[in-house]
């Protein structure tokens, strides 16, 4: 199932310059989302990260998956949102640049004391960028 954009906004708080999913392309509630995400060279994080080799931080990196992470729900968030509330075994294998278009991919792998955890993976023409496991919680 695809959500399509207009569920952006219903589904995650985040607005400019903090909104780090563009597009849902998968949609599995409770189980697995496929979202996209393209790095344009106006990205304001781009300016000072850095001057003369503009890469995505890494802690952005696991934001876009913690945002993907909020499709897993099965309704729309309206007024709730999820957290990052903690980081398991991140990885990063290479650099996102101006100009990737990256693939957000993200698996529930259960849920306890409130709080579900994912795995997700960030990579780019078929290349693994990052790789952790996420617990984010729902408020």
């Amino acid at each position: 199932m695809t959500a399509p954009p207009a569920d952006i906004p219903a589904h995650l708080p985040h607005r400019y310059p903090f909104l780090l999913v563009d597009r849902v392309l998968e949609r599995e509630p409770g189980v697995r989302v496929v979202a996209e995400k393209l790095v344009t060279f106006g990205e304001p994080y781009l300016q000072g990260h850095f001057e003369d080799r503009p890469l995505v931080p890494g802690v952005l990196l696991l934001e876009m998956l913690a945002q993907a992470g909020g499709f897993l729900e099965a309704e729309p968030l309206r007024g709730a949102a999820i957290f990052l509330a903690g980081v398991q075994d991140a990885r990063f294998k290479g650099p996102a640049l101006p100009g990737d278009r990256l693939r957000l991919e993200v698996r529930a792998d259960g849920a306890f004391a409130g709080m579900m955890k994912i795995r997700g993976t960030v990579s780019c023409d078929g290349r693994d960028l990052c790789t952790a496991a996420l617990l984010v919680k729902r408020l």
